[in-house]
């Protein structure tokens, strides 16, 4: 089975985008650390149901290809969707996705933890072929070997308590989507296509007092890859 596990945004500041997306939706979070090379710091705010998002943005201490991706998505001062993730709930189940695409499950080393701890991404499609796959405002998928260890997990504070994703706003091609997702999985996630640039528009989150949040962005534009 596949479900939905995050959401990635890039922030030029990432201080000041916790602390809005903190006004804006009243959800706790906490910091999540930095990913290997220094140049991305991470913060993680849990959505509820296992699910995710994370503000993120260029430290400007490296020029690894991540950190420059995040440099110029947000050169305009503006927040936007980096990308969205799926989740695998066995390897086997990441292996066949994999298959299907014509890539393959990469291990990687992931953020440190701010306790030090290094974390590891499992994932598919690999290299190049996720580059390609989130320009095209396609998700990829991870696996996770301790469901514990998910960072939607965390137990944080806020004024609101974030109860799971209602929805998603996207755009693009929807038969091209259907296919590369899966249909079964396609049919199960709740989307809404709008029209503009393919990717990600919008996630609402569910509150545990009956109502939604909407958080709303511009995806990242094609040509910053």
């Amino acid at each position: 089975m596949f479900h939905l596990d995050h959401f990635a945004l890039g922030v030029s500041d990432l201080d000041d985008g916790v602390r809005r997306l903190a006004e804006q939706t009243g959800f706790g979070n906490y910091e999540g650390g930095v990913f290997p090379g220094g140049g991305v710091r991470n913060w993680i705010f849990p959505l509820g149901a296992d699910v995710y998002l994370e503000v993120e943005s260029a430290t400007g201490a490296t020029d690894d290809p991540a950190s420059s991706w995040f440099r110029r998505a947000t050169s305009d001062g503006a927040d936007h969707w980096m990308f969205w993730c799926l989740r695998a709930d066995t390897l086997d189940d990441l292996d066949q996705v994999a298959s299907r695409l014509g890539s393959e499950v990469q291990v990687v080393p992931g953020r440190t933890d701010p306790d030090g701890t290094q974390r590891v991404i499992t994932s598919t499609p690999a290299g190049q072929a996720a580059w390609r796959a989130r320009q095209q405002g396609l998700p990829n998928w991870y696996y996770r070997d301790d469901p514990n260890k998910n960072p939607a997990r965390r137990d944080v504070v806020g004024d609101r308590i974030a109860a799971g994703v209602a929805w998603l706003e996207v755009a693009g091609d929807r038969e091209q989507l259907r296919r590369h997702i899966g249909t079964e999985t396609f049919d199960c996630l709740p989307l809404r296509f709008v029209p503009g640039e393919p990717g990600l528009h919008a996630v609402a989150v569910r509150t545990s007092d009956g109502n939604e949040i909407v958080i709303r962005h511009a995806p990242v534009g094609q040509d910053t890859f």
